[in-house]
C-alpha cells in the first residue's frame, strides 16, 4: 500500500466508490499538490456489466478525498474475471485486464496511476473459448479456457497491440478454472473436473508454455481457485507455496514448490474450510503469516497461520469470520486489508488484518455497495 503526499488534511472516512450525485465529491488531482502513485481495488459486477473502482488508501482511518470518480465503470460485456498490475517482479502488462465469459471477450482498460480512473478499452481480442481466468507474467498474459486450454498472449503499444503466441491454445486438464504465474517463470492451471493442477514452465523469449515433466498434480474435488504465495512481487526468488481451493471437498490444497516447479503436498493438506471454499488470498508477502479462504456456501472466510517453514496452516482462533451473501472472490493488500466480493449481497467486505493475531475486523461502513452480482475482485498494483 502506498501512503498520499497530498497536502490535504485527512478526516473521516469516505465513501469509496462515487458517482458524483451523492456523498463526498470523488478523487482529483489538486494543482500544487504531490501525490504519489495509488493501488487498486478492482470488483467485477457480473450482472450489470460493471467495474467498481476503490483505492486502498481510501480505507486508511481519517481518509477524506472522495472515492474514484465516474466509477462503476461500464463495459459492454458482462466481466467474470480480472488480472493485471504488478503481480510478479517481471510484470510489464499495466492495464486491467477483463473477461467476459458469456461473450468470449479478453478487453485491455487503461489505469490511471494515482485517480485508478479506467478509459477503453484500449484493445479486445475475441476469442473462440470461453475465458475464465487470467494471469500476467511479463509482457505475456495467459488465460484459463473452459474447454480444456491455456491461451497465450503478447502485449505491446503500451496495450493496444495484443498477439497471441504461435502453438496457443496450450493443452491442460479438463475444466480449467484457475490460474496463477510465478517467478521463475512457471504457470499453474486449476482444473475443476479432472480434480488437479497441470503445471508449465515458460520460456522467456517467447512466453511458450511446456508442461512440467511430473504434471499434473492432483488436488481436492472440484478445485476452485490457485494462488501463488507469497506473491511473487516483491519475492524476486520465486514461489514458496502453491494454494488451491476445493469447493465439493470444502478444504484446501496446499504445496511445497520445488526448484524445477513441481509440486509437493505439505503434511497435513488438504486442511478443512468451510462450505464450498472458492477463492484464497495471502495475508502479507515474506514471512509468510496468513492466509485467508472464502467460502461461498457458509457466508464466512476462513483464516490460518502458516508455518513458514513447512507450509502447514493452523486455522487462526476467531475463524470463521463472517462475510456477505456468498462471497465468491478475496484479494488482499498486503498484510493490512483483505477485500471479499459478495455476489449474492451485491456488496464489497473490507477488513482489517490485525498485525499479531491475524484475526479480521470489518472497517468503518463495511460493507460497500458494488454493482450486481459480483464475481471478482483484483488488488491491483501499480508501479513504483
Amino acid at each position: 500500500m502506498r501512503s498520499v503526499l497530498g497536502l490535504a488534511a485527512l478526516a473521516a472516512l469516505a465513501m469509496l466508490s462515487c458517482t458524483g450525485a451523492t456523498g463526498p465529491p470523488c478523487f482529483t488531482q489538486q494543482p500544487g499538490y504531490i501525490y504519489e502513485d495509488r493501488d487498486a481495488i478492482f470488483v467485477a459486477n457480473t450482472g450489470s456489466s460493471s467495474i467498481s473502482a476503490f483505492q486502498d488508501v481510501a480505507f486508511t482511518p481519517g481518509y477524506s478525498e472522495g472515492g474514484v470518480c465516474g466509477s462503476p465503470f461500464a463495459v459492454s460485456a458482462p466481466p467474470t474475471a480480472l488480472g493485471g498490475g504488478i503481480s510478479t517482479p517481471s510484470s510489464q502488462i499495466f492495464d486491467l485486464i477483463v473477461l467476459s465469459a458469456p461473450e468470449k471477450t479478453i478487453s485491455l482498460f487503461s489505469v490511471d496511476f494515482v485517480t485508478s480512473v479506467l478509459t477503453g478499452p484500449v484493445a479486445t481480442v475475441t476469442t473462440p473459448y470461453t475465458p475464465v481466468a487470467v494471469a500476467v507474467w511479463g509482457y505475456f498474459f495467459y488465460v484459463a479456457n473452459a474447454e480444456g486450454s491455456v491461451s497465450a498472449y503478447q502485449v505491446s503499444g503500451k496495450g493496444a497491440v495484443v498477439a497471441e503466441l504461435a502453438g496457443s491454445p496450450f493443452p491442460a486438464g479438463s475444466g480449467p478454472v484457475a490460474i496463477a504465474a510465478a517467478e521463475p517463470g512457471l504457470l499453474y492451471v486449476a482444473n475443476s473436473q479432472s480434480n488437479n493442477v497441470t503445471g508449465y514452465t515458460l520460456n522467456p523469449n517467447t512466453g511458450a508454455p511446456t508442461p512440467l515433466s511430473d504434471s499434473p498434480f492432483p488436488a481436492g474435488t472440484t478445485p476452485s481457485s490457485i494462488e501463488v504465495a507469497p506473491p511473487t512481487y516483491p519475492n524476486g526468488f520465486g514461489a514458496t507455496l502453491v494454494i488451491v481451493t476445493n469447493a465439493r471437498s470444502n478444504n484446501v490444497s496446499v504445496y511445497s514448490v520445488s526448484g524445477a516447479g513441481g509440486l509437493t503436498p505439505v503434511s497435513g493438506s488438504p486442511f478443512a474450510a468451510g462450505a464450498a471454499p472458492t477463492s484464497s488470498a495471502t495475508g502479507n508477502y515474506l514471512p509468510l503469516r496468513w492466509v485467508y479462504v472464502a467460502n461461498s456456501q457458509s457466508n464466512n472466510i476462513s483464516g490460518y497461520s502458516i508455518n513458514d517453514a513447512s507450509g502447514v496452516l493452523t486455522p487462526l482462533a476467531s475463524s470463521p469470520f463472517p462475510a456477505g451473501e456468498q462471497p465468491l472472490s478475496v484479494a488482499s493488500a498486503g498484510a493490512q486489508f483483505l477485500y471479499a466480493a459478495n455476489n449474492g449481497s451485491n456488496s464489497l467486505s473490507v477488513y482489517s488484518i490485525d498485525q499479531s493475531s491475524g484475526a479480521l475486523t470489518p472497517v468503518s461502513g463495511s460493507p460497500f455497495p458494488v454493482g450486481q452480482s459480483p464475481g471478482a475482485v483484483l488488488y491491483f498494483q501499480v508501479p513504483d
